[in-house]
């Protein structure tokens, strides 16, 4: 990371630990003192956000299998000649020794784990390669026979099951806070105060 960028993300956390700490002291004089207008606050803010338009969008169905077989050949002959590129290109064009160094330099990795990480890569990509000709073949001369993979892949996992407790309105620690408000006013007020005062005698001795 670059000097400037390290200043920038030092200045931006500063000045976040200093708003923070401010709305904490606020909100803790708040909890103790102006009780009944942080509750007004906390209404205006307490919108709550139905996943279920987001979820219905999620739900709908797009198969792109008959567009696959009805251009079965421009589809097969396109993911032949893209996998033979890549065989090609990771088996005779790729420099390994100079990929090792620039991965190395450009992320400051040992040696070692530089070359690690390039041979995974050219194995992995030579392996999709392969298994994208054995699939390319299947499409261009047999496509009947991937009908049964298909079935067994294209499983439809549904997310209103998994969704559906966000659906639940949790206002249990609200609650909670509401009813000890004076302790949590002073426990914010004083987290504030404490951090505040961190921050202003660190910026006092960096000046």
């Amino acid at each position: 990371m670059t000097p400037l960028a390290q200043a920038w993300f030092l200045q931006s956390a500063v000045i976040f630990l200093v708003i923070g700490s401010v709305a904490a002291i606020v909100v803790g004089v708040m909890l103790m003192f102006r009780r009944e207008k942080l509750r007004n606050i906390s209404a205006l803010m307490d919108r709550w956000i139905s996943t279920r338009n987001f979820d219905r969008q999620l739900e709908q169905r797009i198969s792109l299998d008959p567009w696959f077989y009805r251009h079965s050949q421009v589809t097969g002959i396109a993911i032949l000649a893209g996998a033979l590129f890549i065989l090609y290109f990771f088996t005779f064009e790729l420099e390994r020794a100079q990929t090792v160094a620039g991965l190395a330099r450009r992320f400051t990795y040992p040696a070692a784990l530089a070359e690690v990480m390039v041979d995974a890569l050219v194995f992995i990509a030579i392996l999709g390669a392969l298994s994208a000709i054995l699939v390319s073949l299947f499409i261009l001369f047999r496509p009947s026979l991937l009908r049964g993979v298909e079935t067994q892949a294209n499983q439809w996992l549904s997310l209103r099951k998994s969704m559906k407790t966000l659906e639940i309105p949790r206002d249990e620690f609200e609650q909670y806070v509401e009813r000890h408000a004076s302790q949590f006013g002073i426990l914010f007020m004083l987290g504030g105060l404490y951090t505040l005062v961190l921050l202003l005698v660190w910026m006092s001795n960096q000046g």
